[in-house]
């Protein structure tokens, strides 16, 4: 049986290194925030939204490397560590004072 300390758990997201993206030029940026961030939150983008000249051809390429080097490993990651802990049965206990 996998137990859990929920004290020790909350130290270690605290402790943990906060998240940044890497720098990114301005159109990779665009594509980033207008784009992808949009429709990973399931809003819609409609083609006739996006400004073309905004970025290239390489910030689509520099965006994909992004998503499969970082982005998609974080997510997959985040993934499994959700479904270790939904997978956890909860114990009841009493707890004593004295």
């Amino acid at each position: 049986m996998i137990t859990v300390s929920i004290k020790k758990l909350v130290s270690a997201i605290k402790e943990a290194d906060v998240f940044h993206l890497p720098d990114m030029n301005e159109g990779t940026h665009y594509i980033y925030e207008e784009i992808y961030k949009k429709l990973s939150e399931e809003i819609p983008v409609r083609l006739s939204e996006v400004n073309f000249s905004r970025f290239e051809l390489d910030d689509i390429n520099t965006m994909r490397e992004l998503y499969a080097d970082i982005l998609e490993v974080n997510e997959n990651k985040a993934e499994a560590f959700t479904r270790i802990l939904k997978n956890i049965p909860p114990i009841t206990t009493t707890s004593k004072f004295i």
